[in-house]
């Protein structure tokens, strides 16, 4: 790829995360391309699994939900093959979808892995962090559980209401 062409990659990719509904033409405008070449590029991008989907942002309370973060140590060292296949299999990931997970991420730092998840309470969520902790023994060093208070950011999208969720937070 050229840097003209990756240049316009990531001018698309900069709108679609500014608004995923956004239309071929209207990307055009924003981005001065032509609409033939967005979508041309949409598409390849989609084909090769470089934009993974799109989805609405929304406060998870309009569902009931509440998210929480369980970050996790792991010990990679006793039989690295088997986590893996617990993790990447599609029974864990339909597992995963049904549990409400939103995020997973590998880390490097203190420690290894990051999944924000929705749940009804606390109690639901001790209950997901007690399964994961089940199933991913015995690479599972150490697992800590964190209630979100508030989001102000979710997928490069600011909280419409920042102002007023700070304000809760701290006044």
């Amino acid at each position: 790829m050229n840097e003209t062409e990756q240049t316009n990659k990531i001018k698309i990719l900069e709108e679609l995360q500014k608004n995923g509904r956004a239309s071929a033409s209207e990307i055009a405008e924003k981005t001065g391309l032509s609409r033939q070449t967005v979508t041309k590029i949409i598409r390849n991008m989609e084909k090769k699994k470089e934009i993974w989907g799109y989805t609405a942002i929304f406060n998870p309370e309009l569902i009931g939900k509440k998210p929480f973060i369980i970050m996790t140590k792991l010990d990679l060292s006793i039989n690295p093959e088997e986590f893996i296949k617990k993790v990447i299999n599609e029974k864990s990931i339909k597992l995963n979808e049904e549990k409400g997970m939103k995020i997973s991420m590998f880390l490097h730092g203190t420690s290894d892995l990051l999944c924000l998840f929705w749940v009804k309470d606390i109690v639901e969520a001790k209950k997901t962090m007690n399964f994961y902790l089940s199933v991913l023994r015995p690479n599972i060093k150490e697992i800590e559980l964190f209630d979100v208070m508030k989001t102000f950011r979710f997928a490069g999208i600011v909280h419409p209401n920042m102002k007023e969720e700070w304000t809760s937070l701290i006044i």
